[in-house]
């Protein structure tokens, strides 16, 4: 344990062994790597003896009209120092948070250059540290111009609301404690986007607004783990959803802290928009969810049947062998009789089992597997019309003419969640899960996920929230606890039956069920073609055979 350290009643005490001691008290706080030193020229700053001091690395950087971006080429061990009159404080704290963009929880340690008295210096303390939480820099430590005489540093708690610390250096004190462990209640501002099933919003029987799905549990959970609550700046409607445009309009405008919309991170979205996705949720694809197909009937499988050159070649193969063993039957050996006996057996099971292949599991149309087979087969892709631009430029221009869009997700929800087969729709793998719940209490399914034809083949689903939010790290944690507990997936599985009670979702088996029937006037039909065909071609060949056979009795009697 370090020795407490009164500075103000050691008058011998030396502002180089003063500095050196709080400068060790940082590098064992901190660990830090590399020092960032924002040096002005208005004042004299105290930084500037220790810099070489020890093994770290120091940036000095005293270019006030363009701060340098560190994000790209630093890692998140820095430590910033800066030195300041107090008139300064707004242009310096900007160009720190430009500098500290996307990682502006580093400690941040300031030195506040000019004679003030204690009230009026307090006054200046409140003023830019409210400032560096307007800049979401919490971790912020403002030294007095009188640091070397009265040991005062000023700090400030964030939560539940702004308060200013007037604290005295001592050796144990903790100069950046963590403080988004507990928010004390401290609201985060959040909005529920309807997308259903991640957040569903419906009412309730008494007529108030209820929200559900895999998202807001998410949100509930977090907020309590954090000491949080969860605050609507707007009131969610159970028959409109918030687009994505309205969404990022609300985090920009920092109306919303984190948004509860669960969204793919788009190759599109401008750089400057890239900050404002969290750390990925779920991990999936965007790609198109398809009718199953039709089974064929029995005339069209019978069809297919005799247009495949194996099965004329097992027959011809059969015939041969049959009259191979014909010319050989003056013989007269039990094998060969037996041999032609096991092949007509094996003929009956040949189509013993083409038959029963036919009715366990019946043959289907063509496999779709590319949009080229989309479009000949006619079926229409149902979608959003503003995620059209985000399609595959291939997609969008070869095959527009397969997809009907939609301005509203409801309309598109109301077709989708129906299982309508005449179309197919765009649907993320995230939400096909529901629809695979679904079908779970069919006989048939009637839709299949088809990963051949995609928007995008890898997709990282994340929440929306602002840049720079101070909620980033524990977020990003508690999502990896939740995967880890299994609870994102039971979040999931229960949207499905929320949605049931909701009615947003028929419950049942969909599915087409085929009842035994008695044989059909246009199936005797088939049998009554192929035997008439059958004979007819046995009555030629027996014609043929009289005619040969006359004929040759007519030459022997001339």
């Amino acid at each position: 344990m370090w020795q407490q350290v009164l500075l103000a009643e050691t008058s011998n005490w030396f502002r180089s062994d003063v500095l050196q001691r709080f400068w060790t008290h940082l590098r064992v706080e901190i660990r830090f790597r590399t020092m960032l030193n924002y040096r002005l020229e208005s004042c004299d700053c105290w930084f500037d003896n220790v810099l070489g001091s020890d093994n770290s690395t120091a940036l000095l950087w005293n270019d006030q009209t363009y701060p340098h971006y560190l994000r790209r080429r630093q890692d998140t061990d820095i430590l910033v120092v800066s030195c300041l009159r107090f008139h300064q404080y707004q242009e310096v704290l900007l160009a720190l948070s430009l500098m500290l963009d996307q990682m502006r929880s580093m400690p941040v340690v300031l030195q506040l250059c000019g004679d003030e008295d204690s009230m009026q210096e307090l006054n200046s303390a409140r003023l830019l540290l409210k400032h560096s939480q307007d800049l979401k820099m919490p971790n912020v430590v403002l030294l007095s111009s009188t640091f070397f005489t009265s040991a005062t540093l000023y700090s400030y708690e964030m939560f539940p609301e702004f308060n200013v610390q007037k604290l005295v250096y001592q050796a144990y004190l903790t100069l950046f404690p963590y403080k988004l462990g507990n928010l004390k209640g401290h609201p985060i501002r959040t909005v529920p986007d309807n997308s259903e099933p991640l957040t569903i919003v419906r009412k309730t029987l008494n007529g108030s607004i209820a929200i559900d799905g895999l998202v807001w549990q998410f949100m509930i959970e977090f907020a309590k783990h954090i000491n949080a609550t969860l605050q609507l700046p707007i009131e969610p409607h159970p028959e409109k959803s918030i687009k994505l445009v309205q969404i990022l309009d609300l985090v920009r405008n920092q109306t919303v802290d984190i948004a509860a919309s669960l969204r793919p991170y788009s190759l599109n979205v401008q750089r400057s928009s890239t900050h404002i996705y969290g750390s990925p949720m779920m991990v999936g694809n965007w790609c198109m969810m398809l009718p199953t197909e039709r089974v064929i009937g029995s005339h069209e499988a019978l069809t297919r049947l005799m247009k495949s050159p194996w099965t004329w070649l097992i027959l011809l193969l059969f015939y041969s062998v049959h009259r191979f063993l014909a010319q050989k039957t003056r013989l007269r050996s039990s094998l060969i009789h037996l041999i032609k006996l096991l092949i007509n057996l094996s003929l009956i099971c040949f189509l013993q089992a083409q038959l029963s292949a036919y009715f366990i599991g019946p043959q289907k149309v063509n496999h779709i597997s590319n949009m080229q087979q989309v479009e000949e087969s006619g079926l229409k892709i149902r979608g959003m019309r503003g995620e059209f631009m985000e399609y595959p430029i291939d997609m969008r221009s070869r095959y527009a003419s397969s997809f009907l869009l939609h301005d509203l997700f409801f309309d598109l929800a109301q077709y989708r969640n129906s299982l309508n087969t005449s179309y197919g729709y765009t649907v993320t793998s995230v939400k096909w899960e529901l629809y695979k719940e679904a079908q779970r209490h069919f006989r048939r399914p009637l839709f299949r996920y088809s990963e051949e034809i995609c928007v995008q083949k890898l997709s990282l689903f994340s929440l929306i929230q602002q840049s720079n939010c101070i909620y980033c790290y524990r977020s990003r944690i508690f999502i990896l606890r939740m995967h880890e507990a299994g609870l994102i997936r039971l979040w999931y599985r229960r949207s499905y039956y929320v949605m049931v009670t909701a009615g947003r979702f028929p419950i049942g088996d969909l599915s087409t069920v085929h009842r035994a029937q008695p044989i059909r006037w246009t199936e005797w039909q088939n049998v009554v073609l192929l035997h008439g065909v059958g004979l007819l071609f046995s009555v030629v060949v027996f014609v043929i055979e009289l005619t040969v056979h006359y004929a040759n009795v007519c030459l022997n009697n001339l």
